[in-house]
């Protein structure tokens, strides 16, 4: 299996293989939060006007998202998966607006397949794509993204699954990242700073301590389709 990790919001073309887009602090552990509380899908838009124009259209869509981390005023949610997680969310539909993953992930179009991840389901998204290949469902190119153009945290995620996919067994054993060591990187992360020093009172550090921890078997594969428009759902 050929595996590459790359850095930034322009993930390199990859028509057939997968791309991973990873956002661990906060986008994707976001999405993993609203799924597990029962949001059916979530909508990927660029900026904040696209967002409150959808909610215009559908009124009971559910905005989450921020600026430079913060809330958007007219949003239901920060980018927050505490937030999320206090909230009523079955059956409802959420639009997410972010500075790194969803931004990525809109450019991440020219893949056989995209998937959205961050530590809470890495697992999960390693053996769906070690199945995927294992069906040749595609050629075994995998594309990890960390969408946070300097941030560690989605390298040490990156790493993390370009571990879990090539395994023990490999000869690049001296680069292999444990959950423990990408845990204790998002923790320690410039970007996760913020959230601890009481910056903001909508920054909290339980974003962070939940954006470093794993959901394990319990863990979802959230997939983006983009036809008719970008979308996430979740396996």
């Amino acid at each position: 299996m050929d595996v590459i990790i790359s850095q930034g919001h322009y993930p390199p073309a990859n028509p057939s293989g997968i791309t991973v887009v990873i956002d661990v602090i906060r986008a994707f552990t976001t999405a993993h939060y609203a799924f597990d509380g029962g949001v059916s899908r979530i909508h990927l838009v660029a900026t904040a006007p696209e967002a409150l124009k959808l909610k215009s259209a559908q009124p009971d869509l559910l905005l989450s998202g921020e600026i430079d981390a913060l809330p958007i005023a007219g949003f239901d949610f920060g980018n927050s998966p505490w937030e999320i997680e206090q909230a009523s969310l079955a059956g409802r539909e959420l639009v997410q607006r972010t500075t790194n993953g969803v931004a990525a992930t809109l450019r991440a179009r020219d893949s056989a397949e995209v998937l959205v991840a961050g530590l809470i389901n890495a697992e999960a998204t390693a053996r769906y794509i070690l199945n995927q290949c294992s069906l040749k469902q595609h050629p075994q190119k995998v594309s990890l993204i960390a969408s946070h153009p300097t941030g560690d945290e989605d390298v040490a995620c990156a790493q993390y699954i370009r571990t879990l996919l090539l395994d023990s067994s490999n000869d690049d054993t001296d680069n292999a990242v444990t959950l423990e060591q990408a845990s204790a990187r998002t923790l320690n992360a410039y970007a996760a700073g913020k959230f601890f020093d009481g910056t903001h009172p909508r920054l909290r550090g339980e974003d962070i301590v939940m954006a470093a921890n794993s959901a394990g078997d319990h863990g979802r594969v959230m997939i983006v389709n983009y036809a008719p428009s970008p979308i996430i759902t979740s396996l």
